[in-house]
């Protein structure tokens, strides 16, 4: 009798498992792991600064038509130099202060000025991940700015992801030119 108890048990167990795994089978077993949206976004995504805060704080992001994002407003200027990221990064690095503050000090010489900061990402990964990459090293250099004292309502955030492109090689090298947050004004 008791052999027969351990082989019903064994059995519902077996059973139990099964059902399970079998449930399961569409996901990926690989919970650790995020699962990457089948989605893909072509229209860029545009965010506007925070209200003011203590500490820096992340915007919201709000998508916009892929006809109102590039606007014929906003110019670039050369004095405003791209930052660039390390793969995977979407953090500004200590290298990347005095490039940032020469953007604070023009944008406190000129005070009717605001700044759109594109953000950018390498070809790799999906169109989704890396429209997020972009809005996330914006947002990045947009807290960066208001750390500074720069007013939230001069600076507003795009993300292109890797739409916008400055080298198509698909080398390491021109990757890494990809990877940036870009500046455009737009003057009163």
């Amino acid at each position: 009798m008791r052999s027969r108890m351990g082989t019903a048990l064994l059995t519902v167990a077996s059973l139990v498992l099964a059902t399970v795994l079998a449930g399961c089978a569409g996901s990926s077993w690989q919970f650790w792991k995020k699962s990457s949206s089948t989605e893909t976004r072509s229209e860029p995504v545009a965010t506007t600064a925070p209200a003011p805060a203590p500490a820096p704080s992340v915007a919201t992001a709000m998508p916009v038509s892929a006809a109102s994002a590039p606007s014929a407003d906003f110019i670039e200027h050369p004095e405003l130099g791209d930052v660039r990221f390390r793969p995977g990064f979407v953090t500004i690095g200590k290298a990347d202060a005095p490039a940032l503050d020469a953007v604070v000090r023009w944008l406190k010489e000129n005070p009717g000025a605001l700044v759109k900061i594109e953000g950018h990402s390498d070809d790799l990964g999906t169109p989704a991940a890396n429209v997020s990459v972009g809005e996330k090293r914006a947002v990045s250099v947009m807290n960066y700015l208001v750390s500074k004292g720069l007013e939230p309502g001069r600076i507003s955030i795009v993300s292109y992801g890797s739409d916008r492109p400055v080298c198509t090689e698909k080398t390491s090298a021109c990757r890494a030119q990809n990877r940036r947050a870009h500046f455009v004004v737009k003057r009163p």
